[in-house]
């Protein structure tokens, strides 16, 4: 019998629609969503898009400029090309007639996808308000850690890491992709775009749109990449036609740009948010929707454009998008943890909080930030560290719990029938995993 992978290589050419920019653009959210969190540490002046004591705006405060502290356009970016890519393949074979091995791809693919205390007292917004407080003993801190790790995947929230709140709705979004196209796999490409555009607009209604809307906007674009329309030629002849997809990205990130609080105070986020208030359901989160709708836009414009397509997978780009799920998930400890010694630690040892009237420790009086020199010295020292150990995270954890994934996955297909699959030599769990991580 043909593998999938077999019946993947006799694809016509037309289908077969490279994903790496994709993967360079998920690089670029992974890098911004860092620098996001770091602006939130060191620059929060940069929230508001103008300072309020004058009404103008800095540079990094304008549109565009501010995407460095717009995390949650980024993680929509993540979510619209987590409903691309994770759709693309199966509906590749799908539409070249191999339902059965679509698939068996698709539930291979939902298979596999799916320094506290010192961070407390420093002046650094973001560090503080995202460090959990110690706990009270050893065994209470044992216990709290199972229940924040609990936490991640049931109401996701995890007080050691603030930023895997995105976990939970990540593996619902796995889950939509899994469960539409299992049901719509047998149908007509035109007919699974209308189904898909359906439950768009439910998501919409339904004030899901920092999940599910961009998961069924990124299977939409997985369809129409695949359109025997070809859009990217269509679009040849024409030289005007040759500049939508740029126009798209900037109006995209132009979106992505509107700011999550006081939009009031320029004229241009003014603007969009009377836009937002007249178009968003009533009750929805205006500054989410925008940053969805802006990135939407902004992956339709480069799935258009041969040369964009192009620019987003330079080489340093698909490096960058080859580990930006392990950034994503180490830089907050490594914040907390490494940069906050680097930079706190030798303030830290001859610190005396300011003391209220009746003598006792002002509760509010924090470590105060070193000079500017120091800290952008420390900050580029840090992200050089930061890299490193999420490259080796790359190298020899995720390969590890890759082969631990490909266990649980042979162990699901011989339940009830254990002697079978015991004698193919897959030997005991430890003993797999470390062979395969090896091999």
């Amino acid at each position: 019998m043909a593998t999938i992978r077999d019946l993947s290589a006799k694809l016509p050419p037309t289908l077969l629609r490279s994903t790496s920019w994709a993967d360079g653009l998920r690089g670029i959210a992974a890098i911004f969503v860092v620098a996001s969190h770091t602006s939130l540490c060191f620059a929060t002046f940069l929230i508001p898009p103008s300072v309020v004591e004058t009404g103008k705006s800095t540079l990094f405060q304008r549109p565009f400029f501010r995407l460095v502290i717009q995390g949650q356009a980024w993680v929509a970016m993540f979510f619209v090309l987590l409903g691309f890519v994770n759709s693309l393949k199966p509906l590749q074979l799908a539409r070249s007639g191999a339902v059965s091995e679509a698939l068996g791809s698709l539930s291979t693919g939902a298979f596999r996808r799916t320094g506290r205390l010192l961070a407390r007292r420093v002046d650094v917004f973001w560090l503080r308000s995202t460090a959990p407080k110690p706990s009270v003993s050893l065994v209470a801190a044992v216990e709290d850690l199972v229940r924040e790790l609990a936490g991640t995947w049931l109401y996701g929230e995890n007080a050691y890491d603030q930023p895997q709140w995105a976990l939970l709705p990540l593996f619902r979004g796995s889950l939509y992709v899994f469960m539409t196209l299992l049901a719509l796999i047998n149908a007509t490409p035109r007919f699974r775009l209308c189904a898909e555009t359906l439950l768009y607009s439910w998501s919409w209604a339904t004030l899901d749109g920092g999940v599910g809307t961009n998961i069924f906007a990124g299977m939409m674009l997985a369809e129409l990449s695949l359109n025997n329309c070809q859009f990217s030629a269509s679009l040849k002849p024409r030289a005007l036609f040759q500049t939508v997809p740029y126009g798209l990205v900037v109006l995209g990130f132009y979106l992505c740009s509107f700011p999550d609080q006081y939009a009031e105070q320029t004229a241009w986020s003014s603007q969009l948010a009377h836009i937002g208030d007249a178009i968003f359901p009533k009750g929805s989160n205006i500054s989410r929707y925008f940053a969805s709708i802006g990135a939407q836009i902004v992956c339709l414009g480069a799935m258009l454009s041969p040369t964009l397509r192009r620019i987003f997978s330079s080489r340093v780009l698909l490096w960058l998008g080859s580990i930006s799920f392990p950034l994503y998930l180490i830089h907050g400890p490594l914040m907390r943890s490494v940069l906050v010694y680097l930079l706190y630690w030798p303030m830290s040892l001859g610190f005396m909080p300011a003391l209220l009237a009746d003598g006792t420790p002002n509760p509010e009086s924090y470590i105060p930030t070193p000079n500017t020199f120091r800290l952008r010295v420390i900050l580029s020292l840090f992200f050089a560290f930061l890299l490193f150990i999420v490259r080796l995270w790359s190298i020899h954890i995720e390969p590890k719990m890759g082969a631990a994934t490909n266990y649980l996955e042979r162990v699901s297909r011989s339940w009830g029938n254990i002697r079978d699959f015991l004698g193919k030599g897959h030997g005991l769990l430890p003993i797999s995993i470390f062979k395969q991580a090896s091999a």
